[in-house]
């Protein structure tokens, strides 16, 4: 298809989602009764070829109380009404008035539940991501449904993963369920994904190969250490409204301060990924940090040492999860140290500009120094079994980046994942609607839309290839070099 039809394709899927979602707040509902207790908003999502851009504009409640709002237009303009406010009232506006936005596009793709809820599967998408045949997937769901209608053509994630489940058992193929096996050694595989560049798609990176690997079959926990709490909205959760010192990974801190103990798996939550579970993050992750702070510094010799809080953690979670995915805040602080000593892997996201690449080489120094540091003082080197570079937001037609590419390959080597996760409009797309790719399904631009998975498949398949060699399992190498398919 040329270019510029999918573009207008792309284009006309977007004007779709703004419809529903101007829809929502004008069309009387109590959402946007709701929304008008905060002030009179107006979400204007206006579709471009490359993405859906957000604008809003705003006022104060009080100015509802003055009658200035008539029919969703104002007497003042915006800078004006911001100007008569102090500091506090702009900022809590601000604050609420994105915040809401959030919820409401959550809430129109997902009505009407309007919580998170992951979509269905075609059988044709699970045929290719379990290598058999669809009238394979007839049989199945004939004997599960018990019925001889008409053929299923979807299939919800639970019954994607009873069919592993029921292949597995028929053929002992790890391939249909690779599960960690615990009585061979293999244990929790931790991936830890980090760099001190804010906008390096760390977020982005670590949530997509945390569903990937759940696609896979495994048994998935993430957890949060970044007080942004960018991982924790991914799925559908306020990091503002609903976490707090009781359900993140601050509990957990607090409580071995205290010389306490805690249930740890009380800290994971369930989410609408069946095979995913999440200890979400928010503000409340400061005092983890200023805990752990005050351990490292106190010089007390303790049980366990603060550096090493996080592998305990993850040890009393027992053999509940494959993988642990660990997303970390984009700087120097303590719980990103404690997450490198948890760390079976370390997967560094960058994108490809200079500025990006010199933050990049200081993150790498940082490390360097701290090992050497840690070694002097302990005598023993970090259990991190492999590191590796992640190329984000790849425009290939960009020369620059290409060149830039090039260059890291050639002196880096192996160091540098296979592929490159692709920068795409397909990303906005999907995340207008609060939706990573493995979420998203669209209905136009199938084209595009393939591409950017390929390449999200591509990169995390090399990561899971490292899981599994360290591990010690035997592999098809070329199932992990050659390019995934969506």
């Amino acid at each position: 298809m040329p270019t510029a039809a999918r573009l207008l394709q792309s284009r006309s899927e977007n004007d779709r989602r703004v419809r529903r979602i101007r829809g929502r707040l004008t069309g009387g509902s109590q959402k946007a009764a709701d929304l008008l207790s905060l002030g009179c908003i107006q979400l204007l999502l206006i579709s471009s070829s490359r993405l859906a851009r957000i604008h809003l504009s705003w006022m104060h409640p009080s100015d509802l109380r003055r009658g200035t709002c008539r029919g969703g237009s104002t007497e003042q303009r915006p800078e004006e009404r911001m100007a008569d406010m102090d500091a506090v009232e702009t900022y809590r506006h601000i604050a609420d008035v994105l915040r809401s936005a959030q919820r409401v596009a959550i809430e129109v793709e997902n009505a009407p539940e309007k919580r998170k809820r992951l979509r269905s599967f075609s059988t044709q998408e699970v045929a290719v991501l379990l290598g058999i045949k669809p009238r394979d997937i007839a049989a199945y769901t004939k004997a599960v449904d018990g019925r001889m209608g008409g053929q299923r053509t979807r299939l919800t994630f639970d019954e994607f993963l009873g069919l592993r489940r029921c292949l597995f058992d028929a053929s002992n193929d790890l391939r249909f369920l690779p599960w960690r096996r615990s009585d061979m050694g293999e244990g929790l595989a931790t991936v830890v994904f980090s760099n001190f560049k804010g906008g390096s798609a760390k977020t982005t990176s670590s949530v997509h190969f945390a569903q990937f690997m759940a696609r896979e079959g495994y048994r998935v926990l993430l957890v949060d250490l970044d007080s942004q709490g960018s991982a924790t909205a991914q799925f559908g959760i306020d990091p503002s409204t609903e976490v707090g010192l009781s359900n993140s990974f601050a509990a957990w801190t607090a409580a071995r301060e205290a010389g306490q103990e805690l249930d740890a798996t009380a800290l994971c939550q369930a989410t609408y990924w069946p095979s995913i579970e999440l200890v979400p993050a928010g503000a409340i992750l400061a005092q983890a940090e200023e805990s752990l702070s005050r351990r490292s510094a106190n010089g007390r010799l303790e049980p366990v040492l603060y550096f090493d809080e996080l592998a305990t953690f993850l040890t009393a979670v027992g053999d509940s999860y494959d993988i642990a995915v660990i997303d970390t805040r984009p700087d120097v602080n303590m719980l990103m140290t404690i997450a490198l000593h948890a760390a079976t892997g370390l997967v560094v996201p960058a994108r490809m500009t200079m500025t990006d690449l010199a933050s990049t080489g200081e993150f790498f120094t940082h490390l360097a120094g701290y090992v050497a540091d840690f070694r002097g003082a302990f005598g023993a080197d970090l259990v991190t079994k492999f590191t590796r570079l992640m190329v984000t937001a790849y425009d290939p037609t960009d020369r620059s980046q290409e060149a830039l590419v090039g260059l890291i390959r050639e002196r880096f080597g192996d160091i540098v994942l296979p592929g490159e996760f692709l920068h795409s409009r397909i990303m906005g797309t999907a995340g207008f609607g609060k939706e990573t790719l493995y979420e998203y399904e669209p209905s136009t631009d199938r084209t595009a839309y393939n591409r950017v998975v390929a390449s999200s498949n591509m990169v995390n398949k090399a990561i899971e290839r490292e899981i599994l060699l360290a591990w010690g399992r035997g592999l098809d190498l070329r199932m992990y070099t050659e390019e995934a398919q969506p």
